[in-house]
């Protein structure tokens, strides 16, 4: 495939202030980033913003001396759609930068929502309108500077048919009731928020799920070093110190002793003084962990023989519940949308959730999708919060 794509690079705020009234006339803008996390540099990085009003195409350069706030205002504008694909992540970064983006369509949303197994960008295109996207630069290191001529017009090619293929997507047949399904999913993005990792906390859900207290405080305090000098070296922190050699170390601090010659540790960590800095951090975090008297079994290492019992006995009514009630309602959304649309409407974790009583039809994240529940349940005449 041809990757030549013509666009408008730019690296100025002159060039990106004459851009923007041409921006500012379209009903539509197909939006795209590219950005680097923890890959090649330390932390969460805007590397480029793709736009595209299906004429033209510009690539704003923000690792240039740029003022994006006349851009960022834009982007919240409600009267102009943004078209974007997958935008969790996007969004998240543009947050960070104080820009809250508003009127977002999702074409991966509107795909899933219209039962096609296949909601990648690649094929998506390559399916309504037989696009295959160049997938050179996927590995591409997008803080370096300066950019290749391919690298650009690989990152012009995410946005120029983003606008031909939501309209593509659109004209599938559906069901009367999707249309209204999509504008609910793609409103909810004005409200989209991440939630914020609490200062000092550097491990993550899975850890903390995995882990026992103990060790997991032990491993925050390395993860704490780890990220000074991630930020200090600009590197992702897994140049630094491997996340395997920091668990190993919370359940063997012998291993300390053997610093020099440890897998997965930067250069230049295996200095003496490195050492002892990750060192220090481990024994306070070591003192701390014993005066409040935290485990050093898991969870589920912690229950007795009749607790495991019960735990066993509570899994197997959640699966049964399953089954006699969610499945069933499963099913009547597979016949209505589709197999691809029920199962992302109603999938299995959504529904061991509401079996188990952890999660309320009234605390889903969608509305609709409680009450498309309550409206299949009444019509099979059973309850789902029985």
């Amino acid at each position: 495939m041809n990757t030549d794509c013509p666009h408008f690079y730019i690296t100025d705020s002159e060039a990106l202030m004459a851009a923007l009234p041409q921006m500012a006339q379209a009903r539509e803008l197909a939006i795209d980033l590219e950005f680097d996390r923890d890959r090649y540099a330390y932390g969460f990085t805007l590397c480029l913003i793709q736009v595209s009003d299906a004429i033209h195409t510009w690539i704003i350069d923000p690792m240039t001396e740029l003022d994006l706030q006349p851009f960022y205002r834009l982007l919240e504008n409600p009267s102009i759609r943004k078209v974007m694909h997958a935008p969790g992540e996007d969004l998240s970064l543009l947050h960070q930068q104080g820009c809250f983006p508003r009127n977002i369509f999702d074409t991966e949303r509107a795909a899933r929502l219209l039962n096609i197994e296949l909601f990648s960008l690649g094929n998506l295109l390559q399916q309504f309108l037989g696009v295959e996207l160049d997938k050179s630069q996927q590995r591409t290191d997008w803080t370096r500077r300066p950019l290749k001529e391919a690298q650009r017009s690989y990152a012009a090619l995410d946005v120029v048919y983003l606008s031909e293929l939501r309209k593509a997507i659109l004209a599938k047949p559906q069901h009367p009731d999707v249309p209204a399904f999509i504008e609910a999913e793609n409103k909810a993005w004005d409200d989209y928020r991440v939630e914020e990792k609490r200062a000092g906390w550097f491990v993550n859900k899975d850890d903390e799920r995995k882990l026992p207290p103990f060790q997991l405080h032990l491993y925050n305090a390395l993860l704490a070093v780890r990220d000074r000098h991630a930020r200090r070296l600009n590197k992702p922190g897994y140049m630094i110190l491997a996340r395997d050699t920091a668990l190993d170390l919370c359940f063997n601090d012998a291993l300390f002793q053997r610093w020099e010659s440890l897998a997965g540790l930067h250069p230049s960590m295996k200095q003496r003084r490195m050492q002892e800095e990750f060192h220090q951090a481990f024994n306070k975090a070591y003192a701390e962990a014993h005066r409040l008297k935290l485990s050093k079994k898991s969870a589920s290492a912690s229950l007795s023989q009749p607790e495991r019992e019960q735990a066993a006995a509570q899994r197997k009514e959640t699966a049964e519940k399953v089954e006699r009630i969610y499945r069933p309602i499963q099913h009547v959304m597979a016949e209505r949308y589709g197999n691809f649309t029920a199962a992302y409407l109603l999938n299995e974790r959504v529904m061991g959730e509401l079996a188990s009583g952890r999660m309320k039809l009234r605390d889903m994240p969608f509305a609709y999708r409680a009450e498309l529940i309550a409206e299949i349940a009444q019509g099979l005449g059973i309850s789902p919060e029985a």
